[in-house]
């Protein structure tokens, strides 16, 4: 149990000083560089600043950078140096883009708020333009959003390439109509394989088993995995691609089937006799009668896809219970006619459920949407970060545009229209937050994919609905950050504001 003062509190601590001095820094020594003859200016003018010379070399140096380490990501082979450029890569990009922010204001904004003035008149014009007065600023106050957004583009590609991917998986090598399973996955006892082979309408099912190995390889490693047993009729239950060899081959007394990747990776052959050891001490050597390729390099699931007839798992693991049923239908017999059939023989064990492709699939995408609904709630910590700056940023340019503001109501600048103004510049500030993070997310979640296609998630899907829908959301996340300022704006008084030093 940890106490107060104890390593959590302190590492607090030094992270939140840390961080709060890296955050003052920078403008500190800003504020200490302001000549004397500056600061005594009346008013300062619009848009002069340091030229973003530095930021555009530097923010080129490091983009370049995580450039090369994602593009080196996308091109390797093998998962672990993936993953770690895939990281640097998302480091520095993420930087590179806080850095050149700022640069990237100008012509984005243009763009985003191109039709400002076609819409809005006059009014659309200065909200365009205020937001492009001073590009440090807007860039900083986008910067918590874009991160934000930059986090959820690239968790939602990943998160919908890997349904799909799975989806195709399920298509590719699931051909039972029904799978009966506990729904903890653990294994059931043999009465419930037996109420289910005579279930009327049931033609055909495929028992599977798992047994604890531990195998000696060719290379001298000893690699300790599941294996799964079958019975001989798997094929019409399974859609198993092979490199090598087959079912039968696989099944056979003495055989064993492996994943062709694992086999190459440890100098396997078809043909090779290896040492297996099951628990309790019993060993035997089994020749490898066939190599598999599922499209990953867990093969069946487990460390090397191993597996071998059900046969051997009751001779080397007596007393076994089944992990899974794959049953098929009888000819007259419809998939909805059987599963009512199948669920009332298994309504007295309430554990084990009847599941079909489509049932997996939502079983597989409930598991990964806790990921994406955790990223969500960070996603909402993050708006509520950007919605308090963009409040700032807002709140602060009325007060320094107090004078502008009080002689624009005394040429006729109406309320509502000056308050519609600071809405525009509130949106189109948000709305280059999102765009500069979904282009980055992106970027980062095609990156993602690609090192879990080393892990056979081959299959690359974007979810352009949601990106929609945050682009929109982000809209109105201006629309509510520019309330109050708009209306402290709107409330002020024309005389006492055009007086205003």
């Amino acid at each position: 149990v940890w106490v107060w003062g104890g390593p959590p509190p302190a590492a607090a601590y030094v992270a939140g000083g840390g961080d709060h001095w890296a955050a003052g820094t920078p403008p500190a020594r800003r504020a200490a560089g302001v000549s004397p003859m500056a600061a005594l200016a009346d008013a300062e003018v619009a848009g002069v600043g340091k030229p973003l010379t530095v930021r555009a070399i530097v923010g080129a140096v490091v983009g370049a950078a995580g450039a090369a380490a994602l593009a080196g990501c996308a091109a390797a082979t093998k998962t672990a140096s993936a993953a770690s450029l895939l990281g640097l890569g998302v480091v520095l990009t993420l930087i590179a883009t806080v850095i050149a922010g700022p640069l990237l204001v100008r012509p984005v904004i243009r763009v985003l708020g191109g039709a400002f003035p076609a819409l809005f008149g006059s009014v659309g014009r200065m909200s365009q333009r205020n937001a492009l007065r001073n590009p440090r600023r807007t860039g900083a106050t986008a910067a918590a959003l874009m991160v934000g957004l930059a986090l959820v583009g690239g968790m939602s590609v990943a998160s919908a390439s890997m349904s799909a991917s799975f989806d195709r998986q399920i298509d590719k090598t699931l051909g039972a109509d029904f799978t009966v399973q506990n729904a903890n996955f653990l294994p059931f006892t043999q009465e419930i394989t037996d109420k289910v082979r005579g279930t009327e309408g049931v033609r055909l099912i495929v028992r599977q088993r798992f047994a604890p190995v531990a195998v000696r390889l060719p290379d001298g490693k000893r690699v300790e995995t599941t294996a799964a047993g079958y019975d001989p009729q798997v094929d019409e239950v399974a859609h198993v691609t092979y490199t090598a060899g087959n079912s039968a081959a696989a099944l056979a007394d003495g055989c064993l089937g492996m994943d062709v990747t694992f086999a190459r990776d440890h100098h396997v052959r078809l043909g090779s006799t290896l040492p297996v050891e099951f628990p309790g001490g019993r060993t035997t050597e089994m020749k490898v009668g066939a190599l598999t390729d599922q499209g990953g390099s867990g093969g069946f699931g487990m460390q090397g896809g191993l597996f071998f007839g059900i046969a051997t798992v009751e001779k080397y693991v007596p007393g076994g219970q089944d992990a899974a049923l794959y049953v098929d239908k009888a000819a007259g017999t419809g998939a909805d006619q059987l599963r009512s059939r199948l669920e009332r023989t298994l309504k007295a064990y309430p554990q084990v459920q009847v599941r079909d492709q489509a049932d997996y699939k939502k079983l597989v995408h409930d598991q990964i949407a806790v990921l994406l609904y955790l990223v969500y709630a960070l996603l909402g910590l993050a708006i509520v970060i950007a919605v308090l700056g963009v409040v700032n940023t807002l709140a602060l340019s009325v007060v320094e545009r107090t004078r502008e503001i009080g002689l624009l109501r005394a040429i006729g600048l109406g309320r509502r229209q000056l308050r519609r103004m600071i809405r525009l510049e509130s949106v189109v500030i948000a709305v280059f937050g999102a765009v500069l993070g979904l282009g980055l997310g992106l970027v980062w979640g095609v990156c993602t994919q690609q090192v879990l296609a080393l892990q056979g998630m081959t299959a690359l899907a974007i979810p352009w609905g949601t990106i929609v829908a945050v682009v929109i959301g982000s809209a109105v996340v201006g629309v509510v950050a520019a309330l109050l300022p708009a209306l402290r704006a709107s409330r002020m008084n024309v005389l006492a504001a055009i007086a205003h030093e």
